[in-house]
């Protein structure tokens, strides 16, 4: 059975984002589509990285609500895997979030 590829949709979800607010539905079904392989697949480090991008996603586009609820769960699987660097990176970044 071969798994799908995370970091493919996560990387055209960062393109579309970085293109223009225009492409934000589409880069956000990327984003979506990279968190699902991710999580299927066990990739946890690149499992965060889903959940930050999707929040600065949220982030461009006003809603601060479901920024922090990825934020939330980036620093959750950070908190997991020990990596306490990123832990404060991302709540850092939270906290900047009203």
């Amino acid at each position: 059975m071969l798994r799908q590829i995370g970091w493919m949709p996560r990387y055209i979800g960062q393109i579309l984002l970085n293109i223009n607010d225009h492409y934000m539905p589409e880069a956000q079904d990327w984003i979506k589509k990279a968190i699902e392989a991710d999580k299927n697949n066990g990739m946890m480090f690149r499992l965060v990285q889903d959940y930050v991008l999707y929040a600065e996603s949220y982030k461009r586009n006003g809603g601060e609500t479901k920024a922090k609820e990825s934020l939330s769960k980036a620093i959750e699987i950070y908190k997991d895997c020990g990596a306490d660097g990123w832990v404060e990176k991302a709540e850092a970044e939270m906290a900047e979030l009203h």
